[in-house]
């Protein structure tokens, strides 16, 4: 039940298991927690600690016993946007130590399940109102089931900056119904199991194939260059 979510907010799967339980069944002791989890009693104790610390669970003495309970949920919320007001205050610094060793090509590579959760997350970071994003290849099959819950949110953020999207997909594929979404075809035999995104000075470039690999390039020459190469193909899809 909402595991996934909060484990996008910083949870742990202890800490999830240990919070959801408090919120089923109301104030618990340790050992009644354990049972509930299947956590050992040790990992109970430490996994409380750090829940305490976090502000989401509080400590009530019954008969001279410590018991705790969660707090109510919508705390949660006043807690994360507290830490966002934080990080809002220190980004300008951070983000100029950051600009200060930006070489003109920039390259990373990920690997994972999470991957598509982290280009999902550069792109709404950086997009600009009324922006553009291109992709190439994409398979809507699997980024629906890959990470349904950041898709969502990617699709709420480039409607509220009103992004479009200009997609090449493989003829017969499906399709997304957004507004904001156009999309043309290509035969089978052009488009391979890699995805290319471009938007700003960034290229994305994503594989299919398990373990998933994520190549970002950081350089506004090459993402100049992609564009071209997307353009032309634009001209022949159909």
């Amino acid at each position: 039940m909402h595991e996934q979510e909060l484990n996008e907010l910083g949870l742990s799967s202890n800490e999830i298991k240990i919070y959801l339980s408090l919120l089923k069944s109301g104030m618990l002791n340790p050992t009644q927690l354990a049972e509930k989890t299947g956590l050992h009693r040790s990992y109970v104790y430490d996994t409380l600690e750090r829940l305490l610390e976090k502000g989401i669970i509080n400590t009530v003495l019954t008969n001279n016993k410590k018991n705790y309970q969660a707090v109510d949920p919508k705390v949660l919320r006043e807690i994360f946007e507290l830490k966002l007001k934080q990080l809002d205050k220190i980004i300008p610094e951070l983000s100029s130590l950051f600009e200060s060793k930006k070489e003109e090509t920039r390259i990373e590579l990920h690997k994972g399940k999470k991957v598509y959760g982290v280009l999902i997350r550069d792109l709404t970071v950086n997009l600009k109102k009324n922006d553009v994003v291109y992709i190439f290849g994409a398979d809507e099959n699997i980024l629906g089931s890959v990470e349904p819950i950041y898709l969502k949110q990617y699709f709420n953020i480039i409607k509220e900056k009103e992004v479009k999207e200009k997609v090449i997909i493989t003829k017969g594929s499906k399709r997304f119904r957004e507004s904001n979404v156009e999309y043309k075809e290509l035969d089978k035999k052009y488009i391979g199991s890699t995805t290319t995104v471009i938007n700003q000075r960034k290229v994305f470039l994503f594989t299919w194939e398990d373990p998933y690999y994520l190549i970002v390039i950081d350089s506004k020459r090459i993402a100049e260059d992609y564009q071209k190469q997307f353009n032309l193909l634009w001209k022949i899809a159909k």
